[in-house]
């Protein structure tokens, strides 16, 4: 798949140009998120960005996600999740009582 057929979820001009105003910002971020935001900045889609840093859509779309919601002010919510099957209940134990008849 070359950059012309390429799919392009979630990037508008409304993104690049609030992208293109926070240079300054920009720069204070960590390497990785730097570089997302100058080549979302500089146009490029969600999956050329992805594809460069050889990371996921989702994690490209994250990043650009936070980095709107900071510069338009819009709150964001954590959200944990855990894996299928993932222990929620710390311990030797596993949340099981160690003696349950006695």
């Amino acid at each position: 798949m070359d950059a012309d057929s390429a799919p392009n979820p979630g990037q508008n001009d409304e993104t690049t140009q609030l992208l293109q105003g926070a240079h300054d910002y920009i720069l204070t971020l960590p390497p990785q998120e730097r570089h997302i935001a100058m080549m979302a900045a500089n146009g490029a889609s969600v999956w050329e960005i992805a594809q460069e840093m050889r990371i996921s859509d989702a994690a490209v779309a994250g990043v650009i996600d936070r980095l709107v919601a900071v510069l338009s002010g819009r709150e964001t919510e954590r959200v944990e999740t855990g894996g299928l099957g993932a222990d929620t209940d710390p311990g030797v134990t596993g949340g099981y009582d160690p003696e349950p008849f006695g």
